[in-house]
C-alpha cells in the first residue's frame, strides 16, 4: 500500500504493519516518518531493535539470518534496514523478495532509503514491499506547499502568524526544512503561544533558504525577476 506522508500518522493508529519502506531525499522528513513508525511500534511492545548499514560489502543473508532468529530479549522486535542509495542489487532484490514472501511473526520491517528512479517503482522487489505492507515516498515541499507546511507546524506549537510573518518565514527557510522546524521552536520558545508577527520573525529567524540551479531556470521562465536575483 502507498501512502503520502501526511497520512501515516493516521494509518499508524490502525494495526501496524509488517513492513514500511520510507524513501526520500529530504532528509528531514524522511526522518520524521521514521521516528512515527519507530515510536508506535515502541508503544506496542516492539522493544527490540536490531540495525544494517546497506553497502558494497553487506551480505543480505544477514536479512535472512535475523527474520529466521528467535528474539532474544522481546517476543516483539524491529529490524530496521538502512539503504542509502535506494539499489538493493540483484541479491537484495531476491532477499526483500524472499523476505515479503515469507514474513517472520511478531517482525516489523523498517527500510529507509534514498530516492528511487522511476525504474525502481517498477521492479519486482519495490511491489513485494508495497504488497507486503506500507511505501511512502517522501518529496520535497516545493515552494506553493511551504506556506501550508509552515503554518501547519506553528499551529502544532500553539503559534499564529500574521500575513506577512508568515511569508518572511518561506522566504527564510525555503528549501532547508530542518532549519524550517529548528527556526520555528526558537520563535516559540522566545515568545510562546499566540500571534506572531513580521518583527518577531526578522528579529529571531535567520536566513536559512537553500536553492537549486533548477529553481533559478523556472523562477527565469516564469518571468519572476525578484525571484530570480
Amino acid at each position: 500500500m502507498k501512502l503520502r506522508i501526511d497520512q501515516l500518522a493516521t494509518n499508524l493508529e490502525n494495526t501496524l504493519a509488517p513492513v514500511y519502506f520510507v524513501s526520500g531525499d529530504e532528509p528531514f522528513q524522511v526522518d520524521e516518518a521514521c521516528q512515527l513508525i519507530r515510536q508506535q511500534c515502541q508503544q506496542q511492545g516492539y522493544s527490540e531493535r536490531e540495525i544494517f548499514h546497506v553497502d558494497r560489502s553487506f551480505d543480505w543473508q544477514q536479512l535472512q539470518s535475523a527474520a529466521g532468529a528467535l528474539s532474544l530479549f522481546s517476543s516483539q522486535r524491529m529490524i530496521e534496514l538502512r539503504l542509502p542509495t535506494g539499489k538493493p542489487g540483484t541479491d537484495g532484490a531476491k532477499a526483500l523478495v524472499q523476505y515479503c514472501e515469507q514474513l517472520p511473526e511478531d517482525t516489523i520491517l523498517l527500510i529507509v532509503a534514498g530516492k528511487l528512479e522511476s525504474s525502481q517503482t517498477r521492479s519486482k522487489w519495490f511491489k513485494a514491499l508495497e504488497q507486503a505492507g506500507v511505501v511512502i515516498q517522501v518529496w520535497p515541499v516545493e515552494k506553493a506547499q511551504l506556506p501550508a507546511w509552515v503554518r501547519q507546524r506553528m499551529q502544532i506549537r500553539g503559534m499564529q502568524p500574521n500575513d506577512g510573518a508568515l511569508t518572511m518565514l518561506v522566504d527564510r527557510v525555503e528549501g532547508n526544512l530542518l532549519a524550517a522546524d529548528q527556526e520555528l521552536e526558537k520563535l516559540r520558545l522566545l515568545y510562546g503561544e499566540g500571534i506572531i508577527d513580521e518583527q518577531q520573525v526578522a528579529s529571531a529567524v535567520s536566513d536559512s533558504a537553500r536553492f537549486d540551479v533548477f529553481g533559478l531556470v523556472d523562477a527565469a521562465l516564469a518571468g519572476d525577476a525578484k525571484r530570480a536575483s
